[in-house]
C-alpha cells in the first residue's frame, strides 16, 4: 500500500477507534450524566435546552435565505458623493457616521471545522482527533455543570484566536508609538485617524467613538483583548466607555456557533481568556459589557438582510449609539454581506468576495 493510501486510511482508522471507545464508555458516561443532572438540575436543563435550540435552528433557521437587493446604493447619492443620482436631487437626506469593523479571532468552532491557514492534508488527517477532543470538552462542560460554557454553541476564541486579538493590540500599540501620544491633530491619513479612534488617543476622558459588539462571545472577547489598552486608559478617566452589545450584529449562519449563550439583558460571563487580560484588573471584563439592548437570540424567521438593515438603523439611533464613530466587533459573513449590499454594484472590492 502506498504512502498516500496510508494517509487516506488514517482518518477511517481513528474514526473506528473513537467509535469503539465511545461504545465502551457509554454506560459510565450515562451514569455520570445522570448524577450531574440530579446534583445540578438547573445547569443540566439549561444545557439540554441549548442542544434543543441548536437542532431547531439547524432545521428551521432562514438566516441565509435572502438575496442582495437589486437597487443600486449608488442611486441614492449625487455624483459629487460617488453616486449616480442627479446633483440637484433633494429627495434624500443624508446622515454620516464613521464605521470601523473588527472581525473576531479564530473560534473553537473554526479550529475544529475549518482548515484556516493549516495544510488541508494535515487538517483532514487530524480532523477526527480534533473532533473527539471538542466532543470531550463539550461532555466535560455538561457533566461539570458549566452551563455558560460550550465548545460548539456560541463558541469562544481558540488559543489562536486569542493570539490574533493580542496581535491587534500589539499593532495598535506599535502604531501609537510611531504616531506619538499627543492630540488627534497629528493624524493625517485615514489609517492614522483609525488608530487614534480605536485607542481613544488624546480623548480618554470623553471618547468620540463607541465600541459595539455582536452578542457572541468570540466577538466580545476580541474587542476586549484587542482594545485592552484603550479600556485601561479610559477606565481611569471615564465611566462612559465599554463594549455595547448590539444583537443585530449576530452572525449570519444556522450553525450552533452563531447562537448566543447569553440570556436577554444578562450579565456577560468571561470565557477562559477574558479574566487574565494584561492591563485590566480582575473582574474588569464583566464591567466592560453593556447588555441593555441584548434581547436574546435572532428569531427563527429572521434572516441576514433583516439584521443588516437593523444594524444600520441601530448605528443611527441616538437612543442606542449617540456617538459619530462606531467601532464594531463582529463576524466574517455579516461583514461580507454588508459590503455586498451597501457598496455600489459597480464597485469591485475584495471585501465583497473574501470573508
Amino acid at each position: 500500500m502506498s504512502f498516500f493510501s496510508n494517509i487516506l486510511s488514517y482518518p477511517a482508522f481513528i474514526f473506528f477507534q473513537i467509535t469503539w471507545l465511545i461504545h465502551s464508555l457509554r454506560r459510565p458516561l450515562l451514569l455520570v450524566s445522570a448524577l450531574c443532572i440530579l446534583t445540578n438540575p438547573h445547569a443540566a436543563i439549561r444545557k439540554l435546552k441549548l442542544f434543543q435550540v441548536s437542532f431547531l435552528y439547524l432545521a428551521l433557521c432562514k438566516d441565509k435565505k435572502w438575496k442582495v437587493p437589486s437597487t443600486d446604493p449608488a442611486s441614492f447619492f449625487p455624483k459629487e458623493l460617488g453616486g449616480t443620482a442627479p446633483s440637484n436631487s433633494s429627495s434624500h437626506e443624508y446622515r454620516e457616521k464613521t464605521l470601523i469593523l473588527i472581525r473576531h479571532g479564530e473560534s473553537t468552532w473554526n479550529d475544529t471545522f475549518n482548515a484556516g491557514d493549516r495544510s488541508k492534508l494535515l487538517f483532514v488527517a487530524f480532523f477526527v482527533p480534533n473532533l473527539l477532543y471538542a466532543i470531550l470538552m463539550e461532555v466535560y462542560y455538561f457533566v461539570s455543570g458549566k452551563d455558560s460554557d460550550s465548545w460548539f454553541f456560541d463558541s469562544p476564541l481558540s488559543a489562536k484566536g486569542v493570539g490574533q486579538g493580542e496581535g491587534l493590540r500589539r499593532f495598535l500599540k506599535k502604531e501609537r508609538m510611531r504616531l506619538g501620544v499627543g492630540a488627534r491633530s497629528n493624524a493625517t491619513t485615514g489609517e492614522e485617524k483609525a488608530v487614534r479612534l480605536l485607542l481613544a488617543a488624546g480623548e480618554e476622558s470623553n471618547p468620540t467613538s463607541q465600541v459595539v459588539s455582536s452578542n457572541l462571545r468570540r466577538a466580545i472577547s476580541t474587542a476586549a483583548i484587542g482594545l485592552a489598552d484603550r479600556f485601561a486608559a479610559t477606565s481611569a478617566k471615564s465611566d462612559d466607555d465599554g463594549i455595547l452589545l448590539i444583537p443585530s450584529l449576530q452572525e449570519i449562519s444556522r450553525n450552533p456557533d452563531a447562537l448566543t449563550i447569553l440570556p436577554p439583558e444578562g450579565k456577560s460571563r468571561p470565557t477562559w481568556c477574558d479574566d487574565d487580560i494584561d492591563g485590566l484588573s480582575p473582574g474588569a471584563f464583566a464591567e466592560l459589557i453593556d447588555s441593555r439592548h441584548h434581547d436574546g437570540n435572532k428569531s427563527l424567521d429572521s434572516n441576514g438582510l433583516v439584521r443588516l438593515r437593523q444594524f444600520c438603523a441601530d448605528v443611527f439611533d441616538p437612543s442606542k449609539i449617540r456617538k459619530d464613530v462606531v467601532i464594531a466587533a463582529g463576524h466574517s459573513l455579516f461583514y461580507r454581506s454588508v459590503f455586498q449590499v451597501y457598496l455600489p454594484r459597480g464597485t469591485k472590492h475584495i471585501s465583497k468576495k473574501k470573508k
